[in-house]
């Protein structure tokens, strides 16, 4: 046999194992082959008190800058002039329609605390998305992110698309209810006698 020919013949075969597994991928599901492959996708409630990273490119943390105790924040949150319970309301309400599907797998509007897988829009691969509301000194209310994928070392910048789409959902939410201040009115013209 020649080499040309057996080369042929292997590209051939790596090829159709590889259109064996697309079919497989997409009949058996995107998300239970994940499931499969590497386990539940829900990797766990997050310890905000102890902030703690994967050491990898696969995960994204937002709080605020002065209150996130030892965390390094990648996008930093602002205070809310909200309690608490209103501000998880909210937050509650835009994780359901971040981009991709979403499965929530832990809320709890006692202590204003939430955990949703969220599969990537495409390839549905999973990231488990922490979130924590806790009061501002003074008043109002922080809030808390944290998300990070179960596969791979890289997550292409899905974790801080979620954040980023979490955090722009609640402020589009929140300036939807809010009435914009009045314009200060000016006198007009007196009327004529």
């Amino acid at each position: 046999m020649s080499p040309l020919r057996f080369l042929g013949l292997v590209l051939a075969a790596l090829l159709g194992a590889f259109l064996l597994l697309v079919l497989a991928f997409n009949t058996y599901g995107r998300e239970a082959s994940w499931e499969a492959v590497f386990g539940s996708p829900d990797l766990g409630p997050y310890d905000f008190s102890m902030p703690s990273r994967t050491g990898k490119l696969n995960d994204t943390l937002a709080c605020p800058a002065d209150d996130c105790q030892k965390g390094i924040p990648d996008v930093e949150t602002r205070r809310y002039d909200l309690a608490p319970a209103t501000l998880f309301a909210v937050a509650e309400k835009v994780v359901k329609r971040l981009p991709g599907k979403v499965r929530v797998v832990g809320a709890n509007p006692v202590n204003t605390r939430l955990r949703a897988i969220v599969f990537s829009p495409v390839l549905r691969m999973p990231s488990t998305l922490s979130l924590m509301v806790a009061p501002a000194r003074g008043g109002g209310s922080f809030l808390y992110v944290y998300s990070r994928s179960q596969i791979g070392y890289y997550d292409l910048g899905r974790n801080t698309a979620n954040v980023v789409a979490l955090i722009s959902g609640i402020n589009a939410e929140l300036a939807a209810v809010t009435p914009a201040p009045l314009a200060p009115t000016q006198p007009g013209p007196a009327p004529a006698k």
